[in-house]
Parts: structure tokens; sequence; C-alpha cells
């Protein structure tokens, strides 16, 4: 993965499509441009490793364009199985950060694009100077969240016992 400059985000992409992605959805111009200015853009190619189990959890992705598959271990073999394929406008990580825990999992890239890292500490400033944008972007984060555990109850309930 490597590290570019929100100029170069900026002359990938149209004005305003970040603002359609779901998890920056109501966000505006200035709260989003602060995310995007102070966080860490990536430009990352398929094969990347996002992270690995048991890395910190200190921050989270939301994932601009492309996808990223996230893998858990099996306890019993240590097989890699593939859970989620996230896409643009998702955020991978967020569960970790806020758990206060490590890694679950690897995540890797699987379709090239454009990824935004969001610290715990930028979290906190965002909190801080857009207390109202804090919500809306807390909003769509839960509404994720909660897609994602109606996705993982769907697996299980494939799964015979």
């Amino acid at each position: 993965m490597n590290p570019i400059s929100f100029d170069e985000l900026d002359v990938q992409f149209p004005e305003g499509f970040c603002q359609h992605l779901s998890m920056f959805g109501a966000l505006s111009q200035d709260s989003l441009a602060f995310l995007l200015q102070k966080g860490t853009l990536y430009r990352a190619e398929a094969g990347d490793q996002l992270f690995r189990l048991g890395d910190s959890s200190d921050h989270f992705f939301v994932i601009i364009d492309g996808s990223v598959r996230f893998y858990q271990h099996r306890d019993n073999d240590g097989e890699r199985v593939p859970l989620r394929l996230y896409k643009a406008g998702e955020q991978i990580g967020f569960v970790g950060m806020i758990g206060l825990h490590q890694r679950r999992g690897d995540a890797m890239i699987e379709t090239g694009g454009y990824l935004l890292e969001i610290s715990s500490a930028l979290f906190h400033q965002l909190c801080e100077q857009y207390p109202e944008m804090f919500m809306i972007f807390l909003i769509n984060i839960t509404r994720e969240m909660s897609r994602e555990i109606s996705h993982l109850d769907e697996m299980c309930a494939a799964k015979p016992i």
C-alpha cells in the first residue's frame, strides 16, 4: 500500500464522489474534507495486506474504491477462512478499534483501489470539532455494522449445526 496525498485522491475522483459513499453519507463538506485531509490515504493493489491477525486495532479504514477480503483463522487447523468482502463505501476494522482488541483476522486487498485510514485520535478529533457530523458518522457506521450482523446471521443459518 502506498500513502498518497489528498490532492492525488482529488484528481482521481470527480467532485462530490466521496460524499456519495455510504460511510460518508450526509456528512458536511467541511467534516468530510477534515477526515480526508487529516487521515492517511492509501492507494492499494490487489494482494496487499491491510492488516493481519494480532495487529493493533488503533485505527480503521474506509474503502473509497476497490474491495477488501476479511479472513479468520480456524482454531483446529489454522486455515484461513474468507468471511466477508468489503466494498467501496464500507469500513473495515472499526469493531476492533472500538472494542479495544487486537485484529482477529487478516484483511487483504481483493481489488485495487483507495482507502482512508482513520486513527482513534482522528476519530476523537472529529467528535470534538464536528460533534453533529460525528453523530451522523456514528449512525453510518452503526447502520453498516447492522447490515454486517444480518449477513453473518444468514451465513450461520445456511450452515447445518
